[in-house]
């Protein structure tokens, strides 16, 4: 009798699964997998990240049919969820100084993109066989290269007349570069980057600036 009351003290002890509706179930194992892969890499395997969840493989493959069905979410929720297609706009708009719209949009991406598992999902996409950062590069990062390239030399005008578009196109990289190196030293390296966002943006900025116009 007694070992029967202990069994049911124990079972009304246990946790109750509670059973998640399926929009709520692939939003869990959606998430899981992004933090999944931004720890382990893209080499990890669904198996693992089924037991990391508590699932079955099954139970993933049921919401996302494959891997590869689960990074095209995985790109949709960390790359694209992530864009703004005002950012293009803005910086079209030349009613405001060069200066004013470089900065406003640099930190509206910042603050878009900074976080650790944004930037190591793009470097383990990177280094993996999977195209996810690589499509992102070419078809959303290049928009804002090709932008700041047209701004850039409607503001200057004939004075970068002799700079070449590989080289202009050099220039923006490094702005755009230097914002992502910073947040691999912040998330990736774990060392200490400027907290007054406001002012690194400005400073990177007009650095950005003098250095066209020694040019222009």
């Amino acid at each position: 009798m007694e070992s029967k009351v202990n069994a049911v003290a124990v079972t009304r002890n246990q946790p109750v699964r509670r059973r998640l509706a399926p929009e709520a179930r692939a939003r869990m194992i959606l998430e899981g997998a992004i933090t999944f892969f931004a720890e382990k890499g893209f080499e990890g395997q669904i198996r693992d990240l089924a037991e990391t969840l508590g699932v079955s493989q099954a139970l993933i493959f049921t919401y996302f049919g494959n891997k590869g069905t689960l990074l095209e979410q995985v790109y949709d929720e960390v790359y694209l969820s992530r864009w703004r297609d005002t950012w293009l706009d803005d910086l079209r708009d030349r009613a405001r100084p060069l200066g004013e719209r470089l900065e406003a949009f640099y930190l509206s991406y910042l603050d878009a993109i900074d976080e650790p598992i944004w930037i190591r999902i793009v470097l383990h996409s990177g280094l993996a066989s999977n195209e996810l950062t690589h499509r992102y590069v070419s078809r959303r990062v290049e928009l804002i290269l090709q932008v700041l390239m047209a701004e850039v030399r409607h503001h200057f005008g004939s004075g970068l007349a002799t700079m070449d578009d590989a080289d202009l196109y050099e220039r923006v990289w490094d702005l755009q570069a230097s914002f992502i190196y910073g947040l691999i030293r912040k998330h990736v390296w774990q060392l200490p980057v400027m907290v007054d966002r406001p002012r690194l943006v400005a400073g990177r900025i007009s650095q950005f600036l003098r250095g066209l116009a020694a040019q222009a």
